[in-house]
């Protein structure tokens, strides 16, 4: 049971008295009764002005968050606002308890109090938290923006960042990333074969790479359609579902990379790097795949009508019911390729190497 002291209002009746201290010490400060109420300071915590503090359906963050200079600060809202709301929800509650024991049975009222005044907290952080990520995206799209390249490089890995830490926001930082990856690196502009690519845009198709395809949706696919991505490094990269149709992939590293069920329509792969690549159910129509590697890549279902491969490698090869309708083959390795199923009606085989093979392909 508290005890009074100088200064102190009665925590029940609110009238003025020679003084009270809670039970858990005088570090808790003075009680007030501002019309009507019972309210209790937070002068526990060092940085948090000692004044009287509003119930938790009226206190804004101004009344509660300021250092002992006057100055808000960014930390002290948070901090200064739990200790308020604890404050007056211990207050009241043991006036509550009071009551209860002579009868007034004020339980109720308590744990309804002490219900809000969390409530009340809970919203406060989660707006500070959406501020700060609303803060963090704005930086980062200016970095996205800037002439140094060394800035761009810095907003690529704090979007990546973002996306881990707000998974509601996922699909859009990753939209973002490739709409930068798209106005920086169009197909129609794809450097010379000597030239370096620009670290930014490595760094982002290394981001993309290595995100988590299990939080992607089916309506937010990465869109990286008509990109210069010539000689990219995406060994192992997860790619499933991008689109990269009309992408210029001329000599790319895709070795294990996972493009299954992506889409590169029409997209340049020649010598590109495909071995042991997963292109389940990728759409390859009208692709150039002249003197790509493809050993022990899994084709499976996948839609290679119309495309050039010419003098690639498939060896090893899983082609099972893939459609090779119309493709063009010469000089074409697919030996011990698994072509079960697989149509190759209307190709143009010249000088294929079909030893080993483990089942008869649909010719006609």
């Amino acid at each position: 049971m508290g005890h009074r002291s100088a200064g102190s209002a009665d925590p029940v009746s609110g009238e003025a008295t020679p003084g009270y201290v809670g039970d858990d010490g005088p570090g808790w400060g003075r009680l007030d009764d501002h019309g009507g109420n019972v309210f209790r300071t937070a002068s526990r915590w060092p940085d948090c002005e000692t004044r009287p503090l509003a119930t938790p359906t009226h206190t804004s963050r101004a009344s509660i968050a300021t250092t002992r200079s006057g100055r808000p600060t960014r930390g002290a809202g948070l901090t200064c606002g739990l200790a308020a709301l604890v404050g007056v929800a211990q207050t009241r509650c043991g006036a509550d308890h009071d009551r209860h024991a002579h009868g007034g049975g004020g339980n109720r009222g308590c744990s309804l109090l002490t219900n809000q005044s969390l409530r009340a907290t809970n919203g406060q952080y989660g707006l500070s938290q959406q501020n700060a990520f609303i803060d963090r995206f704005r930086l980062a799209a200016e970095q996205l923006a800037s002439d140094k390249i060394n800035v761009r490089l810095s907003g690529v890995y704090l979007l990546e960042r973002l996306a881990d830490d707000s998974p509601n926001d996922y699909e859009t930082v990753f939209a973002v990333i490739a709409a930068f990856v798209r106005t920086q690196a169009p197909a129609a502009g794809c450097p010379n074969q000597d030239d370096a690519r620009p670290v930014d845009i490595e760094a982002a198709l290394t981001t993309i790479g290595r995100r988590s395809a299990t939080r992607d949706r089916d309506t937010d696919k990465i869109d990286l359609h008509a990109t210069c991505l010539a000689r990219a490094r995406l060994k192992g990269a997860n790619l499933f579902a991008v689109d990269l149709t009309g992408a210029n992939l001329n000599g790319a590293d895709l070795d294990e990379a996972n493009l299954g069920n992506a889409d590169l329509t029409n997209a340049n792969l020649a010598t590109a790097h495909l071995d042991e690549a997963n292109l389940n159910g990728a759409h390859l129509v009208g692709a150039n795949l002249s003197g790509v590697g493809l050993t022990g890549a899994d084709l499976t279902g996948a839609d290679l009508g119309s495309t050039n491969l010419a003098v690639a490698s498939m060896r090893n090869a899983n082609l099972t019911r893939a459609n090779l309708s119309g493709a063009t083959l010469p000089a074409t390795s697919l030996r011990d390729a698994d072509l079960n199923g697989a149509d190759l009606s209307f190709t143009k085989l010249t000088s294929v190497d079909w030893s080993g093979r483990t089942s008869p392909a649909r010719d006609r």
